[in-house]
């Protein structure tokens, strides 16, 4: 028996496809080009270091892996699954060029989690080394969010900007990330999201 699928959904299964292929080639391959390159920029105060390591916040951290599938839930119109799409891919390439233009490194010692070893295990093995700023959380976050607020109602909205904010704070705590990246990674969301359409 064939499955009807609306033309979002269908549009959604082949944007996951290719931003999926796209970010693999592109986050990779910079990081590769970046460990080529002899310079490193320092993106991080002295006084950031100073931010206490949290492992408990890993999963948090690590929910940002779901926020993707939010379109499919929420957006219920092709086009504007497309136009996702193409702000996501654009988000991915731009990144790529600043990954590669300015390779940073995270300036944390590396410690140990204790109990949530096996997820900052999980964790490093998908980060990059170089790929710091701006910080994709974020800006793919913010992308997403911009996408499916004009659906989200009020207390959608609430706990959406409530975890994008819990989210942002664990980048911070979890230290993957420095204080410039999220600066970074904002700037470049909110110019996307802003390209276009205002959410309502």
């Amino acid at each position: 028996m064939s499955v009807d699928r609306s033309p979002a959904q269908r549009a959604f299964a082949w944007a996951a496809l290719r931003l999926t292929a796209l970010f693999a080639v592109v986050f990779y391959g910079s990081d590769l080009l970046a460990a080529l390159r002899p310079v490193r920029w320092r993106v991080h105060a002295d006084w950031e270091l100073a931010i206490p390591y949290w492992p408990a916040a890993y999963p948090l951290y690590l929910s940002v892996l779901a926020v993707p599938f939010l379109p499919l839930l929420m957006v219920p119109d092709a086009s504007e699954v497309r136009r996702w799409e193409r702000r996501m891919a654009a988000a991915v390439l731009v990144a790529g060029v600043a990954f590669v233009v300015f390779p940073a490194e995270l300036g944390y010692p590396r410690t140990g989690a204790g109990v949530w070893q096996p997820l900052a295990t999980l964790t490093r093995s998908i980060s990059g080394h170089y790929n710091l700023l701006p910080s994709l959380h974020v800006t793919l976050s913010l992308v997403t969010l911009h996408a499916v607020w004009p659906r989200a109602g009020a207390v959608r909205r609430r706990w959406l900007a409530a975890w994008f904010v819990l989210m942002v704070a664990s980048v911070l705590v979890t230290h993957q990330h420095h204080v410039a990246d999220i600066a970074a990674g904002a700037l470049l969301g909110l110019a996307l999201a802003g390209a276009g359409r205002a959410p309502r």
